[in-house]
């Protein structure tokens, strides 16, 4: 029967493992949502530069009515 010195320790280095694994995932995850994040920006940008051509345009257009 192994000591409860022995157990504890293999307790120990378990849950070290399973920190550093979670720490592993967390670096991804947080990578994942730092470019995630990125495109959205970009998404965004696009949006609203495309809403400021047309609002640009339909100026023009009523502009050019009168």
């Amino acid at each position: 029967m192994p000591s409860l010195r022995a157990v504890l320790e293999s307790r120990e280095k378990a849950a070290l493992v399973r920190v550093q694994e979670l720490r592993a995932e967390f670096e991804r995850i947080r990578a994942a949502l730092a470019e995630a994040e990125e495109v959205l920006n970009h998404r965004v940008i696009g949006l609203e530069q495309y809403l400021e051509a047309l609002a640009e345009q339909d100026e023009s257009v009523e502009v050019e009515a009168h």
